[in-house]
C-alpha cells in the first residue's frame, strides 16, 4: 500500500521531537512492508531523506527561500504572531501545499492529513482530480483556531469530503462535534508511545529527596504556574520536595519570575531541550509526574497527553487534570489521580496524597504501565490505521 502523508512538521534526523509523534506512527506503519511518502513544508534543514525507512520530502513555500519564516522549528502557531509578512506566508503556504500535494502524491493508494488546517486542501484537489481518498486526523488545536479565525466553513469542508476522520480523543471528538462536524465521519485512535524507548530503567536516586517532574512547551495551557503554586503549598508539610520542569517556550521567562517571587529557586528547576535519553533518565529518576493543563484563555485545551503515557510507560505514578483528553489516559485513582484544572489546594492536596501513600504510588505506577502496554503501543494504532487504509480504498474503488 502506498501511503501519502500531509503535515505542516515532521522530524529531520532520529531523536528530533518536531513531529515525532506522527514518525513514530509512519515508522511503525513503514515498518510492516507498506511504501509511505511524506510532505511537509521546508523548517530549515534537510529537503529529501530517508528517515527509519520512511520518504520525507520537505516543500518549499515562499520565494526567496532564504526568507521563509512560517514552519521554522518554533512552529507556525507562535511563528505567524511575528507579523503580516509572515501572515501572507501563510496564504503562500496554503498554495504551495497544494500544488507538492497534486504533484508528488497522485500515485498514492491514500493520502492522511495531519491537522486538516492547514494541510487538507491538497488533500481534497487530490480527491476530486486523481480520485485519491483521504483521512484526516484532527489534534484539537486545529477547532480552536479555527473559531477563532472564523474559518470552520473550510475545516467543515474538509471534513465532510474525507473518507474519514480520526480524533485523539474523547475531548477532542466532543469539541468536534459541538462546533457541527459530522459525527459519522469520526473514529478515535490516540497517540502511542514508543515503549521500547520509555521504559523503567534503574537509576541511582537521593532517596532524601522527592522529586516531581512535568514535561512540556512553556504556554499557558500546560499550567505550569499552578503547579508551582501548588508546590510551594506542599513544601509546606514536605521540605524534601522538589520540581523540575523540561521545557521551553514563550512564558519560560515569568514562569522563571514566578519562581523567583515566591522564592523557590532552590527546590525549582527549568530544564530547557533535553536529549531524549537525559528525559528518560528524568523519568525513572522522579518520584511522581503531574501534568497540571488547563483551558487557556482562547478555549485551547490538551488534546491527549503523550508525556503521561511516557511517564506511565517508565513505571512513574502521575497526575493530570480532568480536561480534554486526560481521562482518556487516566483512570482516577487507578491509573493516576485526576484533579480539577486551575485548583491549587486540590493538586497540592493530591501530591501530598502520593507523598504520603508509597503502596499507592506503587499502585498507580504498575497500573498505568499496564494500561500503556495495553492500549497504547504504536504497534497496536498502527494496526487500527491500516484497518481505516484499507477499509476506505477498498470502499472508494466500488
Amino acid at each position: 500500500m502506498k501511503i501519502g502523508v500531509i503535515t505542516s512538521v515532521y522530524p529531520e534526523f532520529k531523536g528530533d521531537p518536531h513531529g515525532i509523534f506522527i514518525h513514530r506512527l509512519m515508522r511503525e506503519i513503514s515498518k510492516q512492508g507498506h511504501d509511505v511518502h511524506i510532505l511537509a513544508p521546508y523548517s530549515g534543514g534537510k529537503t529529501d531523506y530517508i528517515l527509519e525507512g520512511v520518504n520525507v520530502e520537505k516543500f518549499n513555500y515562499f520565494y526567496p527561500k532564504r526568507f521563509q519564516r512560517l514552519c521554522g522549528r518554533s512552529g507556525m502557531i507562535d511563528n505567524v504572531k511575528e507579523g503580516i509578512f509572515v501572515k501572507f506566508q501563510f496564504l503562500t503556504f496554503i498554495l504551495f501545499n497544494v500544488i507538492y500535494s497534486c504533484r508528488k502524491l497522485n500515485h498514492m493508494d491514500i493520502v492522511h492529513v495531519q491537522w486538516p488546517i492547514p494541510n487538507g486542501l491538497g488533500a481534497l484537489f487530490l480527491k476530486y482530480i486523481y480520485k485519491i481518498p483521504y483521512v484526516n486526523t484532527i489534534y484539537g488545536e486545529e477547532i480552536y483556531l479555527s473559531k477563532r479565525y472564523h474559518t470552520m466553513p473550510i475545516i467543515k469542508l474538509l471534513v465532510n469530503n474525507s473518507s474519514k476522520t480520526i480524533m485523539i480523543s474523547s475531548g477532542t471528538l466532543k469539541t468536534s462535534i459541538n462546533v457541527g462536524l459530522k459525527k459519522e465521519k469520526f473514529e478515535i485512535i490516540p497517540f502511542g508511545v514508543d515503549t521500547k524507548f520509555f521504559r523503567p530503567i534503574q537509576i541511582e536516586k537521593d532517596e532524601k529527596i522527592f522529586e516531581i517532574l512535568s514535561v512540556g512547551y512553556l504556554i499557558e495551557r500546560k499550567g505550569f504556574d499552578y503547579l508551582i503554586k501548588a508546590v510551594k503549598e506542599v513544601l509546606k508539610s514536605h521540605s524534601e520536595v522538589r520540581l523540575k520542569i523540561v521545557g521551553s517556550g514563550p512564558l519560560e521567562i515569568p514562569i522563571k519570575k514566578l519562581i523567583k517571587d515566591l522564592k523557590l529557586e532552590s527546590e525549582i528547576e527549568i530544564l530547557n531541550n533535553v536529549s531524549n535519553d537525559r528525559l528518560l533518565n528524568l523519568y525513572n529518576s522522579s518520584d511522581l509526574f503531574v501534568l497540571p493543563s488547563i483551558i487557556d484563555s482562547q478555549g485551547n485545551m490538551e488534546g491527549l497527553g503523550v508525556v503521561l503515557l511516557e511517564a506511565m510507560a517508565c513505571k512513574v505514578p502521575v497526575i493530570g487534570t480532568n480536561i480534554g483528553g486526560i481521562p482518556d489516559i487516566i483512570q482516577d485513582n487507578e491509573t493516576g489521580l485526576l484533579v480539577p484544572q486551575k485548583n491549587i489546594l486540590r493538586l497540592s492536596s493530591a501530591i501530598n496524597i502520593m507523598i504520603n501513600n508509597k503502596s499507592l504510588r506503587k499502585q498507580i505506577a504498575n497500573n498505568g504501565y499496564c494500561s500503556v502496554q495495553n492500549k497504547f503501543n504504536w504497534k497496536k494504532i498502527a494496526n487500527h490505521y491500516l484497518k481505516i487504509y484499507k477499509h476506505q480504498i477498498t470502499e472508494h474503488n466500488y
